[in-house]
């Protein structure tokens, strides 16, 4: 499936998808304030501060791919790390990078 950035109806309901699809997933994170984001150790300019990007964690690294691969086939971006709160899978609806104008202003978040 090819990508491309998505509204945020559009990444709520692939988020929607992915637990539906991935019953072993559980989200641990979705919408940060600023401040909250730097608290937990977030990126400047993190998606999750635009409500446009959500953590899961599975039991297993198994169950961290396995959901991975479907969050790919739902059109999201995927990262899956260990940082902050632990080994998860990242997932996002904008392409990794600077948030592009047009969305920021269509959607109007960013300020």
């Amino acid at each position: 499936m090819k990508r491309h950035p998505m509204t945020p109806v559009e990444f709520d309901a692939a988020c929607r998808l992915l637990v539906r699809e991935c019953p072993w997933l559980w989200e641990t994170s979705g919408y940060r304030g600023v401040a909250h984001n730097e608290d937990v150790g977030g990126v400047p300019g993190s998606k999750h501060v635009l409500g446009i990007a959500r953590d899961f964690c599975a039991k297993d690294q198994a169950g961290l791919d396995q959901g991975g691969e479907v969050a790919l086939r739902l059109g999201l971006w995927i990262l899956v790390h260990d940082v902050g709160s632990g080994n998860h899978l990242h997932c996002q609806g904008l392409p990794v990078g600077p948030v592009p104008r047009w969305w920021m202003n269509k959607y109007q978040v960013g300020g």
